[in-house]
Order: structure tokens, then sequence, then C-alpha cells
């Protein structure tokens, strides 16, 4: 270190004494600079990592916003309440080790804006031995988001109050081991975890498994179309069923209950079309999860349409249309309407408004009959 600053010491000085080649000793000066920032970048990352630096890359996500409800409740009463919060931070580094294997982890902390509550967690972190170039079967493995359901919406997400009902169903982290294909548009995977939520007087072992099957086709200029199913063998492994049921004293249940998913997207040029239907395949017991007394069967759905306005900067106009059955217990709405607006105002920068109205059912786990929000949010992607 002390020989590379004597260096650059000794070429400020040729340029103070010999003003008359100043461009060209600058020259030099910015040359000689380059070298020695490229042997101290090998000194720095030689021997084990050299290359390392290369290979990692970070990506990010920040969400900020606020956001007013008015609430009514069937017993008469109202709640009225506004907020601000700074809902999502993600950070994800990723490192190709070589050309077959890559790692990723990613850190998320949540606030939802009307939740007294905040996290911050590992939220992934996987392995995968991958390169679908040269061999289309890879395998992943690590706490990872398994592929139960697509999850699609153009709305944007505030953990806990208005992320798709599909998320609050199926959304599943598990520890994991995955193994898929790809070939074309084809994207088949299926994989294996030990899941949280055992049968009742059973021993604890993998017995979690999933399947997810999609093909996506098209023209990016033109349209596009991507369409898929997922199985999954016990839907209350998932994190909303699962925390739902551990509420209510539930830390086990009689029998596994599987859950099923399909899903449709559909672009045409500035439009597009969201379909999603997500359902347990069983209803639990009573004493488990009911409605109106029996068992229950929770089903949810999403709709969303859309239309881009290329020429008012890429603004984006989404429709909604969801609901949910026999899941007044999870809290979830018999029926939900919105609109949302999301502009990009700068590359990686996009500014959202949006409205709900969710319609509850009679036996709602917060006595809820009626709830309107109004929210706006700041994301910016990096």
């Amino acid at each position: 270190m002390k020989t590379h600053n004597l260096i650059v010491i000794g070429a400020t000085l040729c340029v103070a004494l010999f003003p008359a080649s100043l461009n060209a000793q600058a020259l030099d000066k910015e040359a000689l600079k380059a070298e020695i920032k490229e042997e101290l970048k090998q000194e720095l990352w030689g021997g084990w990592g050299a290359g390392i630096q290369d290979r990692i890359q970070l990506s990010g996500l920040i969400e900020f916003g606020g956001a007013w409800q008015d609430v009514t409740y069937r017993d008469g009463t109202g709640l009225d309440q506004s907020d601000l919060a700074l809902t999502t931070v993600e950070l994800t580094a990723e490192a190709e080790v070589n050309d077959w294997t890559n790692v990723a982890i990613t850190l998320l902390y949540e606030d939802a804006t009307f939740g007294d509550e905040t996290s911050v967690d590992l939220d992934t972190a996987a392995l995968s031995v991958r390169n679908t170039e040269g061999f289309p079967v890879y395998l992943s493995a690590g706490a990872m988001y398994v592929p139960f359901g697509a999850l699609l919406t153009h709305f944007p997400d505030d953990p806990l109050m208005d992320v798709p009902l599909t998320l609050l169903l199926g959304e599943t982290r598990e520890k994991a081991l995955l193994v898929g294909v790809e070939h074309g548009g084809l994207s088949l995977s299926g994989y294996l975890f030990n899941g949280d939520m055992d049968e009742t007087g059973q021993e604890n072992h993998i017995e979690g498994y999933g399947l997810d099957a999609n093909y996506s086709c098209g023209d990016e200029e033109v349209w596009d179309i991507l369409v898929g199913i997922s199985y999954i063998s016990n839907i209350a492994d998932s994190d909303g069923l699962e925390g739902a049921l551990k509420d209510r004293g539930v830390n086990t249940i009689e029998e596994y209950i599987g859950g099923f998913d399909i899903y449709l997207h559909v672009g045409y040029g500035d439009f597009f079309f969201d379909v999603e239907y997500m359902a347990a395949t069983d209803d639990f017991k009573p004493a488990e999860l009911a409605t109106d007394g029996q068992g229950a069967r929770p089903a949810v759905w999403n709709f969303e349409f859309g239309y881009n306005l290329a020429w008012a900067g890429n603004l984006e106009i989404a429709l909604k249309y969801a609901g949910s059955d026999e899941s007044g217990a999870l809290g979830f709405p018999k029926e939900r309407y919105g609109i949302a607006l999301n502009q990009e105002i700068l590359e990686g920068a996009i500014v959202s408004l949006a409205y709900l109205n969710d319609d509850y059912e009679d036996d709602d786990i917060h006595g809820r009959d009626n709830r309107d929000v109004v929210y706006g949010q700041v994301a910016i992607a990096f």
C-alpha cells in the first residue's frame, strides 16, 4: 500500500515539473492510477476470492406509502384511521459461483401500515445447480417460497392489508428440495419439504410435497401467454393458514388437506388479463377451521384487467375483482373490488395510487361488514 502511494506522489511531481507536456502527463497519470487500482484489486481479491467481485450482484426494493381506511362493523361501530409506513425493504445478494452453481440470499423488512409489528428476516437462502442452456434439468435447495400458484397482481403491495388473496392463502415458505425441468416454454417442477403443521399423533417426517406445471409463449412486442396449474399436499403449511390455525390454538390437524391452483395471464399489446383460482381439496375439521358450524374448505380467486397508456409515460390502469368462499375464519373478504394507477416516473421508480372496497362474510373473525381503503406508494427497485 505504501509503495503504491509513493508511485502516485512521484507521478504528481512529474506533472508539476514538466508543465509543457501537461496533457500527455495527465493521460499517463490516469493510466498509472488505473494500473494501480487493478493491482490493488488483485491483491484484495486474489487467491480463493479471485473474480468473486465480478460474480456477486446486489439488488433490492424499497416501498414507502401511506393509507387511509374506513371500516364498518356488524355491531354498528366503525373505525377511521390513516398512517404512513416503510412497508418493505428487500436486499438480495446473488453470486454465480461457476457456470452451473448459483447462490442467492434475501433479507426482508416488512411493516404493515395498520399493523403493530415489524419484522426483519432472512427471507430466503438457496443454492441452485442449473445451466438450462446446456441441460434442461435443474436443482434448488434451501429456504425458499415453493412454486404453489403464480400469485399474479398489478396492485401495490402492503403486507397483511392488500396483498392478493391468493398470496394470503397460498404463499408457502419452506426449507425445501426442488427439482425442475425447462424446455422451450414448458416448465415443470416438484419439491419436497417438512412442514410445520403435522398430523395429530404422527411422527415428524419429510412428508410435504408439491408440483407446478406452466407453459409460456408469445411475442414480447405483441402478445404473451402464461398458463399453469399447481398442487401442494398440505395447504395448511402455507404461511397464512398456518398462522391463522396457530392463532386459534390449532397446532396439528387430523389429516393433511391438499391445495390446488390454476392461473392464466394474457397480454396483448398494451392490454393484460390475469386470473387465478386457489382452493383446498377437502374440508378442515370444524374444530380446526369452520364456517357456519361445519368444516371449512377455503377458496379464493383474483381477476385483474388493465391497460398501459404508453402515450402517458407508461401509466398503467388496473381493475380488480377478487373474493373468497368459506374464509370468514381467516378474515378474507367475501368480495373485493379495486382500481390501481401505476406510473413510472423514473427508471426503477414507480408511484402507485389504489382503492379497494371489501365486503365480508357474516362470520368474519374480526366482525367487519365493509371496508374502504385508499393507499399510495412509492416503490424503488435497484
